[in-house]
């Protein structure tokens, strides 16, 4: 990751230095240039609407004259001057093209680096074919035997070293021969063949397809297994002669068998190189390939309309009258005869379209970054039918058959084309049909009439390309392809990361919901004969009934299901005749959609609508209902009462499938949703226990409380009236990590802080500390107010939170609900006497930027921020959920003292506003590891995070109403991120760059950050994400996540438990409904109630703040048995060796053997600590 970091910074400045000779160049020889970038222009417009609204014949036609036409008049104007080391005007138009022809220069030298990345060593390639050619050498040597019967063909073969491997059921008796011949064809087939292939860490395969002779086949072969039967003996024969032949001809390799692409009804050979200490042997086991030997059909051995997706092939006994089809059987036969043929059908497009291969070779990784591959248990769609796809498309693919791809088009284009097909086009409810006949120029054409079943069908060979996909798999294929092309289509910000090399196949962060389903072996009794013909495998069948059942179950509750089996490797051995590691665990993935998702009525449909409303009975069964609704109608409906923190959706889920599925089959499902929910603490309110997670009831009260003091104060008899009262704290914004409770003064987020603004006025003083005693004089009158005329209670305090202004003072007001506000006033005046002080500054200028930041935060943007997260938390239903257990996450790794509430609150919204390669969370644990996965990936010396706070991802087309950050705004915060880096290239004194719209500067809630802090967050997530991914969730898993690591402190002082659970308004734990006693009033002395350990903490920072950077936790209250601790690590600079001098700041000893020397006494100030905790310290463990 950090050498292709350092190429894309390289290509970077690249791109800019060629735009800027570009640039100079244009200005002398804008004479050649201008008429030929009209025509381009003109052309490149043309291009773009086609690319849009698909093409026509005639259409590429006029293109291609109209773009020859443009070259030979740019040809022809040529300039002659300026030649030895200036760029010539025909070098201006080939960088003008490359920016028409891709989306940005940095995107074409990233899919360029990115080629040669992927490209596959010539030395493995070279090694890899030599053994390939031993191998077609080793095949045309084995003997031909014929007409053996099934029991001679099965006792022809020691069954300790060769089983022959036939599907299910294994046939007992035949009335037909059994017999190998030279295979009529052994040829390269799938990405290596076609030179698509690239080098992964894992390893890659090559496909060799092995041709049986027609002479070995029957015209009915296809019927009831007997070409498989006859091609299992092939492949068992061809495995029994390869095993000694390999040895003999100093080929060593292990021979296995395992299902291509999941189908149990297609084993192949697979062969793997040994390594051996003999020179002569030809080993490629360094290469990391494997080969698949996949015995084919001849092509058109059988009658392709016989196999159709609607033809049943496998004749059983059935009460049935008439048998249903066998899709997935017909499909496996006609695709064992197509290998080599749609390799030619490939090739044939690859000849004609320049950038094909390297198009497919960006779909491929599309694709398997999002973790989708030919195979079933991968969604069925990978690189063979994404290529097909888009040869497809170069012949039409619109609904009149128009074009949707052209063959001059780049890779880019190609890859941009085919994405945004998926996501628009449904091949579900309709299909494309195509002919892969080579040599007839025959149409694509749309059908919006499909057949509710994913479909790409070759009119030629009468084969459904998408036929191991299901609605399921299409759909969330359909989805990401929706990501992908908004991606795409994004101008603003570089999406080559997210959309090509980010991972994003994480079910946890890929879906809001993930169960584990184990199926009990008697379910397999519901899998008969005729199930066993329709879906083939016991595993396809369980799938599909999941999703059937929670797909009518969930309705519009959800936006997408997946189903798919627990990995297991179906490889196995040759002396086995299938594998027997089969796995009956099933992992579910549900999306939500938020609107929809936790309504507690399923609606049905009327009660005159009695066929509907039988179908409705049948499914829901007891839990149906009749219910008269306000509106007047009476409709079948279903009532849901919420749980203990689980959501609702799966209570659903464990209901359905319990009634449908199996019974109590809901015991066998789980999933770790809550055990992130119950981390979360509850508010010590009556209405707590039975409140969901997302539920934002306590923070509402809150404001109300905050609307109806800004009423009484606005409505004071003043000297000048009040203009707004803004909220500034995370209470009103819906992110404090304790939901606000009444009279909860130990609470740290008690005091929410509010900004008053008074009219304006041109007598305020035009001195900082005359206008702040002003203030303090309006803030008194305020006071005596309150206190005389109201039921509020309030008084006055000082506020040092700024810098070398000691004059600051707030009015603290305790509002008769039982809420806390601390009021600072903001006038027109204060932020241009803070700006004249930093303009007067000469020495001390960095000094008095600092102060005025701080001021910023205060008064200015704290408003700010709360306004826009206070909108952001009400349209985003989790990330109110998220950012809390996100706090508390931090607070558990003693962090969230050192990051102001502002960063931590951008820094979640990452995932709701930004979510690529992801999509936006709609549950808790998504939104929570989507957060930590982001900052694990984080490279924050080298990007920024630039945040662009709106509700909404589509684009308003009218300017003045959308409020999407511009490609110069962006960049204009771009260039503040550049120009902090050139001084600090290392991050030392800037680490995080956290900017939006609000803070265009990107500092101002991260400038006091120490490196330490941010390096220990990164690490921290790091291993949290190692962890998750290696271990999965599980309760164990998600406690150790939230256990501070305190071994990597100095030391750590344990501090005497304080009891501040109830006082702080968390619910005790284990506490019953009934004895719930929440607080009524406020202690006579507030301050009694106020943590402790806060105090000594911050006490140890005024002391040793320069020399140690100490952590706790600052929520005492949260967590098992109000435990709390204080872990200090000591500045590397602080160890140093010092020259003695007067108030050298901290305790210190002479070095022995050393002339006027010191260096830090650290057990002094062990010592002066625990002096300074007194009572509340217990003790002090110490780092050998």
């Amino acid at each position: 990751m950090g050498k292709r970091k350092a190429a894309q910074v390289k290509f970077a400045s690249e791109v800019q230095e060629r735009q800027i000779e570009v640039e100079d160049e244009e200005r002398e020889e804008s004479q050649y240039g201008n008429e030929a970038q009209d025509r381009r222009d003109e052309n490149h417009e043309d291009e773009e609407e086609q690319l849009e609204n698909g093409f026509d014949e005639e259409d590429e036609e006029e293109d291609d004259e109209d773009s020859t036409s443009g070259t030979g008049g740019s040809s022809t104007q040529r300039p002659t001057k300026k030649q030895k080391k200036q760029l010539t005007a025909q070098d201006i138009q080939v960088a003008r093209e490359t920016a028409e022809l891709f989306k940005s220069n940095i995107f074409k030298l990233q899919i360029d680096e990115l080629m040669k990345e992927l490209r596959i060593k010539e030395s493995h390639i070279h090694k890899i074919e030599k053994a390939l050619h031993r191998l077609h050498d080793l095949i045309s040597k084995i003997p031909p035997i014929q007409k053996l019967t099934l029991q001679q063909a099965e006792g022809h073969f020691n069954s300790k070293k060769v089983v022959i491997p036939f599907p299910d059921p294994k046939p007992t008796k035949l009335n037909y021969t059994f017999s190998y011949l030279q295979p009529e064809d052994v040829s390269l087939v799938g990405s290596f063949g076609l030179k698509t292939g690239i080098s992964q860490p894992h390893g890659s395969t090559i496909d060799v397809a092995i041709t049986m002779p027609r002479e070995l086949f029957q015209p009915k072969d296809y019927l009831n297994y007997r070409a498989l039967y006859k091609r299992a003996f092939y492949m068992a024969y061809l495995a029994d002669h390869l095993i000694p032949l390999s040895k003999k001809n100093n080929l060593p390799i292990k021979i296995s068998h395992h299902f291509l692409n999941d189908d149990i009804l297609c084993p192949v050979l697979r062969l793997e190189s040994i390594s051996t200490d003999n020179p002569e042997d030809l080993t490629f086991h360094k290469t990391k390939f494997s080969i698949n030997l996949i015995i084919s059909f001849p092509f058109g051995i059988f009658d392709n309309k016989k196999l159709l997706p609607d033809k049943n092939c496998i004749r059983v006994q059935a009460d049935t009258e008439e048998l249903p089809p066998t899709p997935l059987y017909n499909a496996t036969i006609l695709s064992m005869t197509s290998f080599d043929y749609y390799l030619k059908y490939l090739y044939t497009t690859k000849k004609s379209t320049e950038a094909f291969k390297d198009a497919c070779i960006l779909g491929r990784l599309w694709l398997k970054q999002r973790g989708f591959g030919s195979s079933i248990n991968e969604g069925g769609f990978g690189h063979f039918e994404f290529a097909i796809l888009m040869s497809a498309l170069l012949n039409g693919g619109g609904l009149n058959g128009n074009k949707i791809l052209l063959h001059g088009f780049s890779s880019y284009q190609l890859f941009k084309g085919v994405i945004k097909y998926l996501a628009t086009m449904d091949l579900s409810s309709g299909y494309l049909s195509f002919s892969s006949l080579i040599g007839e120029n025959i149409t694509s054409k749309y059908d919006s009439a499909g057949f509710n079943v994913p479909t790409i069908f070759d009119k030629n060979i009468k084969l459904n390309i998408l036929w191991k996909m299901t609605q399921s798999t299409y759909q969330n294929l359909q989805d990401q392809a929706q990501e992908s092309l908004h991606l795409l289509n994004d101008v603003v910000k570089d999406r080559f990361d997210s959309i090509l090399l980010q991972n994003s196949n994480f079910d946890h962060m890929k879906y809001d919901i993930v169960l584990n389903l184990s199926i009990p072996t008697d379910l397999q009794d519901s899998f008969g004969p005729l199930e066993k013909i329709s879906f083939i495998s016991f595993d396809n069948f369980v799938k599909n009934k999941i999703y059937v059942i929670l797909k009518r179950a969930l309705g519009e509750r959800i936006t997408s299901l997946v189903i798919k089996s627990e990995k297991v490797s179906n490889l196995f051995p040759i002396s086995k005749r299938k594998p027997t590691n089969s796995s009956n665990n099933y992992i579910i993935g549900v999306k939500l959609n938020p609107e929809e998702c936790d309504k507690l009525v399923t609606r049905g449909p009327n009660n005159d609508e009695q066929e509907l409303g039988l179908k409705f009975r049948a499914f829901w069964g007891s839990k149906a209902s009749l219910r008269r609704f306000k509106v007047g109608t009476i409709q079948h409906c279903v009532v849901w009462t919420p749980k203990d923190n689980e959501p609702l959706v799966l209570s659903i889920v464990k209901f359905a499938l319990d009634l449908h599925l199996h019974p109590e089959i809901s015991q066998h499902l789980t999933t770790e949703i809550t055990s992130f929910t119950d981390k979360l603490p509850l508010p010590l309110l009556p209405s707590s226990s039975n409140q969901v997670s997302a539920s934002t009831t306590s923070f509402t009260s809150l404001r109300t409380s905050f609307e109806n003091m800004n009423k009484i104060i606005t409505n004071l008899n003043l000297p000048l009236g009040v203009k707004s009262i803004s909220a500034a704290s995370t209470g009103l914004r819906f992110s404090s990590l304790l939901q606000p409770v009444p009279f909860a003064v130990s609470n740290p987020d008690f005091w929410n802080d509010v900004v008053l603004t008074f009219e304006t006025s041109t007598r305020w003083p035009d001195e900082i500390s005359a206008l702040e005693k002003t203030k303090t004089a309006f803030l008194l009158k305020i006071n005596e107010l309150l206190n005389n005329d109201t039921t509020y209670k309030s008084f006055i305090t000082k506020d040092d939170s700024i810098p070398f202004n000691e004059n600051i003072t707030l009015l603290n007001v305790l509002t008769p609900e039982g809420y806390g506000f601390r009021i600072r006033v903001l006038t027109e005046r204060d932020e241009v006497l803070y700006l004249r002080a930093v303009a007067n500054s000469e020495k001390q200028k960095a000094l008095m930027q600092d102060v005025y930041l701080k001021f910023n935060q205060k008064y200015i943007g704290a408003v700010k921020h709360t306004r826009t997260v206070t909108q952001l938390a009400h349209h985003f239903q989790f990330y109110s959920s998220t950012v809390r257990l996100f706090k508390l996450w931090l607070d558990s790794q003693l962090l969230l003292q050192h990051f102001t509430d502002e960063l931590i609150e951008l820094i979640a919204l990452k995932p709701f506003v930004d979510p690529a390669p992801y999509s936006v969370p709609h549950s808790l644990e998504n939104g929570f590891l989507q957060i930590l996965n982001f900052l694990a990936n984080w490279n924050w010396k080298e990007e920024s995070l630039i945040l662009d706070l709106v509700k909404s991802s589509v684009t308003t087309e009218d300017e003045k109403l959308n409020d999407k950050l511009t490609v110069q705004a962006y960049r204009i915060i771009e260039q503040n991120f550049e120009k902090i880096r050139s001084t600090d290239p290392s991050g030392i004194k800037t680490q995080f760059f956290v900017a939006s719209k609000d803070d265009p500067s990107g500092i101002l809630w991260s400038n006091q950050l120490a490196l330490p802090i941010s390096s220990r967050l990164t690490a921290l997530t790091r291993a949290a994400i190692q962890l998750i991914k290696k271990d999965g969730l599980s309760d164990s898993t998600i406690d150790l996540i939230f256990t501070p690591a305190l071994k990597d402190y100095d030391f750590a002082i344990n501090v005497k438990s304080v009891n501040l659970t109830s006082s702080s308004g968390i619910l005790p734990p284990n506490t019953f409904k009934n004895l719930i006693t929440p607080l009524t009033s406020f202690p006579n002395d507030i301050s009694t109630k106020y943590d402790l350990i806060q105090a000594y903490v911050d006490e140890l920072n005024k002391k040793y703040g320069n020399s140690i950077i100490f952590s706790s936790k600052k929520f005492t209250g949260v967590g098992e048995g109000d435990s709390n601790v204080v872990a200090g690590i000591f500045v590397p600079m602080a160890l140093n060796k010092k020259k003695f001098r007067v108030n050298i700041g901290v305790n210190s000893k002479p070095v022995e053997d050393s002339s006027g020397e010191l260096v830090i006494n650290k057990e002094a100030i062990y010592n002066q600590m625990t002096l300074l905790g007194g009572d509340l310290v217990q003790s002090i463990k110490i780092r050998k």
